[in-house]
C-alpha cells in the first residue's frame, strides 16, 4: 500500500523516462513518511486516445490509491509531495494532475505469496 498509477499520453514519455518517473514517485511517497517504502507499488500505463479541454495537448494523471482513514491534510501532503518530486524531471505535459483515492479498508483484500 499505496498503489500509484501513472497514466500518460502515448509518446509523451520516452522508454527511458518512464522508470525515472516511477522511481521519483516512489522516492517522494517514501519520503512523505506516510507509508513504508517496501509497501509502495507504482506502475505506468500509456494511453493512445484522449482529449484535453477539447484539444490534443498531452497530459499526465496520477492516481494514488490508499486505504481509507487518512485525513485531508495527509492526503494533500501526499499529493504535493508527488508533484514536487516530479518537477525536477524534464517532463513536458500540458498539465500534470494527482488524485488521492480512498480504497475501502474493510473490503480490501490481500494475499502475500512466499
Amino acid at each position: 500500500m499505496p498503489h500509484i498509477i501513472v497514466e500518460y499520453a502515448e509518446g509523451l514519455l520516452s522508454d527511458d523516462q518512464v522508470p525515472a518517473v516511477l522511481q521519483s514517485i516512489h522516492q517522494s511517497v517514501a519520503q512523505s513518511g506516510l507509508f513504508d517504502a517496501s509497501h509502495i507499488k507504482t506502475r505506468a500505463y500509456p494511453f493512445r486516445a484522449f482529449t484535453q479541454a477539447g484539444g490534443s495537448q498531452p497530459y499526465i494523471h496520477i492516481q494514488a490509491r490508499i486505504k481509507s482513514g487518512r485525513d485531508a491534510e495527509n492526503k494533500k501532503r501526499l499529493s504535493e509531495t508527488i508533484v514536487s518530486g516530479l518537477q525536477s524531471l524534464s517532463l513536458s505535459p500540458s498539465v500534470l494532475t494527482v488524485e488521492i483515492m480512498d480504497m475501502d479498508r474493510d473490503s480490501y483484500g490481500k494475499i502475500v505469496f512466499k
